[in-house]
């Protein structure tokens, strides 16, 4: 079930030097773990490539416990990024089949 009573926010996020269109609704489900949507957006249009999406667009749905732990949401939301921009990156293709040695 959405919740399209809280205001949203957009505010810009900078990461490796570019720019992302975030925009944020809390308590987008409601329940009894409520969670919140972020949505992550080429400012550019047509919409190019940003450091968490190669199609420009990439969602996000986030606990609002965690988000509210948070000092503040552009905290958050500025680590959820840096860590989607490291699973993004990965291993190296060639590197790809190796297993780990521990």
């Amino acid at each position: 079930m959405t919740n399209a009573t809280q205001p949203e926010t957009v505010f810009t996020l900078n990461i490796d030097a570019q720019d992302i269109k975030v925009r944020y609704q809390p308590y987008y489900i409601n329940g009894l773990d409520p969670y919140a949507i972020f949505e992550f957006t080429s400012p550019h249009e047509p919409r190019r490539r940003i450091p968490v999406s190669e199609t420009g667009y990439r969602s996000y749905f986030a606990p609002m416990h965690e988000i509210e732990a948070a000092p503040n949401v552009e905290e958050y939301i500025r680590m959820v990024a840096l860590a989607l921009v490291a699973t993004e990156s990965g291993p190296p293709a060639e590197d790809a089949d190796q297993p780990t040695l521990f």
